[in-house]
């Protein structure tokens, strides 16, 4: 139910409403961030535990491939304990434990290796045979579960409490087709819900989670709370999913680039990465903080969105389809980052979210041999154009509607996995890569 959540907060937020200034560059900041040649995805580096691949198996992937950069080794979805056993009552029945008693839950939770526990000895074994590997991590900005947990304070924040963190359009009395949007009208569009008149039969009791309000220092707290724990934990670097979703939606509802709204999502996002700097520094270490790239035209010329460390874009269906990238596009895009952030790296990696996605296309459409070749493309035009392609070593949902699984049984894309057996090319582009 959760997972839908992603690909229709994507899609709804573009169609439900009928540049910026050069921020500071990273040139003295970015270190090792700057030398990364090689980056693989692998998320999450928990899942192990299930998989049955131990931490020696999962470095020996990691050194075959010569990973400078593991991206989005974990990602903060669900609410997340610190250990298996420290499942707080009010999370009990929301996290989906109907049926089970708390010793089932507590076992299901072990197997899933997906508690921050876990997390930090997971990291520890990589560092300490790759001391100099970069671990991102991953939250996200757009999705606040109706019950959530601040894992650095132990906090969990009821339905009521994070029903005030969500983003209410009449706030700023934006409209859809000439007349106000309710908070209802817009939670229900982004949950997939039915709206009804006025909102009225959507039940937020109901829902599973809400779009947040960026502006909300509440929910800017809890957010930060993600990501510090996951620092806590050994990471090295964050990367915020949709930051700049809220500013994006504003722009297009008002058709105002210079709308004052604007500006405050602008405004809340660089105190969360100024937020997640700060914290990395009262650890003694520099966190760099990564999200999407955005688009210059989409926002005023007066707009700052802060001191991003890297920036992230996704190739198309299209051009998985195709096996070759619009150029054009593509060169728009770096130009776009180069204005607004200045000189920092920028990443691309095959994105995914539900039933259809880049990942899907990849995975469904395409066979082995197919999929290999569009990695050996995708690796030399991005490199020719400055940006450093993410090799999908393990990771990304294939959608419930995936006939290929990997290993004939998971949904999560595995270079490994006899169905897809891109691992070799992976490897022999990493060596390659890694040389230059």
């Amino acid at each position: 139910m959760i997972k839908k959540f992603l690909i229709l907060i994507d899609f709804l937020i573009i169609s439900f409403f009928a540049a910026g200034l050069p921020g500071p560059a990273q040139a003295e900041t970015d270190g090792k961030l700057s030398q990364v040649k090689v980056a693989v995805l692998y998320e999450n580096i928990t899942d192990g535990v299930s998989l049955e691949r131990s931490p020696a198996a999962t470095i020996k992937l990691l050194r075959e491939t010569r990973a400078d950069m593991i991206f989005r080794g974990f990602w903060k979805w669900e609410p997340i304990v610190e250990s298996p056993e420290d499942i707080p009552d009010e999370l009990f029945e929301f996290t989906q434990s109907k049926g089970l008693t708390r010793r089932q839950a507590v076992e299901r939770v072990r197997q899933t290796g997906h508690y921050y526990r876990s997390l930090a000895s997971w990291i520890a074994a990589i560092k300490k045979e790759m001391p100099d590997i970069i671990f991102c991590v991953a939250i996200p900005a757009q999705q606040l579960c109706r019950v959530e947990l601040n894992p650095m304070t132990g906090k969990v924040y009821t339905a009521e409490e994070t029903w005030a963190m969500a983003l209410d359009p009449q706030r700023w009395d934006l409209t859809r087709k000439g007349k106000p949007v309710t908070k209802e009208q817009f939670q229900a569009r982004v949950s997939g819900m039915k709206p009804g008149k006025n909102g009225a039969e959507y039940d937020r009791r109901k829902a599973s989670a809400y779009f947040p309000d960026i502006t909300n220092a509440d929910f800017r707290e809890l957010l930060l709370s993600w990501a510090k724990k996951q620092i806590d934990c050994g990471a090295d670097a964050v990367w915020i999913d949709m930051l700049y979703a809220q500013a994006k939606l504003i722009a297009r509802a008002t058709g105002d680039s210079g709308h004052p709204a604007i500006k405050e999502a602008l405004a809340a996002a660089a105190k969360i990465v100024d937020g997640i700097h700060k914290y990395g520094e009262s650890k003694g270490k520099y966190i760099y903080v990564g999200s999407w790239g955005q688009s210059k035209g989409e926002f005023g010329a007066d707009n700052n969105f802060g001191g991003l460390d890297f920036v992230t874009f996704a190739p198309s269906k299209e051009e998985i389809r195709n096996n070759g990238l619009d150029k054009e596009k593509w060169q728009g895009r770096i130009s776009d980052v180069r204005s607004i952030h200045g000189n920092i790296p920028v990443f691309s990696f095959i994105d995914w979210s539900n039933n259809d996605s880049q990942t899907v296309t990849f995975s469904q459409e395409l066979n082995s041999r197919e999929q290999a070749q569009v990695l050996k493309t995708f690796d030399a035009s991005f490199s020719q154009l400055g940006i450093n392609f993410i090799y999908p070593l393990y990771g990304g949902y294939m959608g419930n509607l995936a006939t290929k699984l990997s290993f004939g049984k998971s949904r999560v894309y595995d270079s490994l996995a006899p169905e897809f057996q891109t691992y070799e090319t992976i490897k022999e582009l990493a060596r390659i890569k890694a040389q230059k």
